[in-house]
């Protein structure tokens, strides 16, 4: 059995007066993959951000947050890398993409300039960037959509941590491309050994992925356990109306898509 990775306990984040995550309680296995899923603004976010240490100012938090294989607090880059929903937000404009993967290499790995740059070409390659060590100079407008989001993943990994997040990481590229990224970084997470907590709307997705899901509505995590069990026997009922809501590609067109009752739900 793999050592315990994550222990959340009683997480809570506050703004100001707002709540946005209240008494969130969860545990990760080293190397498992943890699906957040739940409407936009449930928290998802939120909770991803607390544990990679990304709130921004004004955030009151309240509970802990565990680490017991890394026997300390987790530092963002060294231990924790973070992959965004929009790669434009996550690159530099004026810096080619080589320098930014190096960049974070010698930071968070203690390696020299030159080896920070081979480093970065090999990442390029195994997000599978064709001709990485004649891109390592490319700009990132030079890039599609995929290949940036590719390239953001590159840079989330180059201080080789041990926890991966991703948010919503494909939902801003088309769905050919979305499939191609969820692939890879399902593989390069493999790979390595990595933990994983992913961000999505997407059940199907969540389903094929995900070794555990938890659930959010309205800042509370209603439901989490093995992707199995939530998904084949749901406790709770806004799960369920989740699960009920999913529809496929073979939906007629003609037929009326479902809607969530909220009432009752919490």
């Amino acid at each position: 059995m793999s050592a315990l990775y994550l222990r959340v306990t009683d997480l809570g984040v506050r703004y100001g007066e707002t709540v946005a995550l209240q008494e969130a309680s969860l545990e990760i296995n080293q190397g498992e993959r943890l699906a957040l899923i739940g409407e936009s603004g449930s928290g998802k976010s939120t909770m991803a951000m607390a544990v990679a240490g990304l709130l921004p100012r004004g955030a009151s938090v309240i509970g802990t947050l565990d680490f017991p294989v890394l026997g300390h607090s987790l530092r963002l880059g060294r231990d924790v890398g973070v992959l965004f929903q929009d790669p434009d937000g996550s690159l530099d404009p004026v810096m080619s993409v080589g320098d930014q993967i190096a960049e974070v290499a010698m930071m968070h790995q203690g390696i020299g300039w030159i080896a920070a740059r081979v480093h970065a070409a090999e990442l390029l390659g195994h997000v599978q960037i064709a001709r990485p060590l004649t891109r390592l100079n490319s700009y990132p407008h030079e890039f599609s959509g995929g290949q940036k989001q590719r390239i953001a993943l590159a840079i989330a990994l180059a201080g080789n941590p041990s926890l991966l997040i991703a948010d919503e990481p494909s939902s801003a590229l088309d769905t050919v491309v979305q499939r191609h990224v969820v692939n890879l970084l399902d593989e390069l997470v493999r790979e390595r050994g990595m933990t994983l907590m992913f961000i999505t709307h997407d059940i199907a997705l969540a389903s094929e992925r995900a070794d555990k899901i938890g659930v959010l509505y309205q800042g509370r995590l209603v439901e989490f356990g093995p992707a199995a069990e939530v998904l084949g026997s749901p406790r709770h009922a806004y799960t369920r109306a989740l699960i009920n809501t999913h529809i496929s590609l073979d939906t007629p067109h003609s037929k009326r898509l479902p809607e969530i009752d909220k009432a009752g739900l919490v």
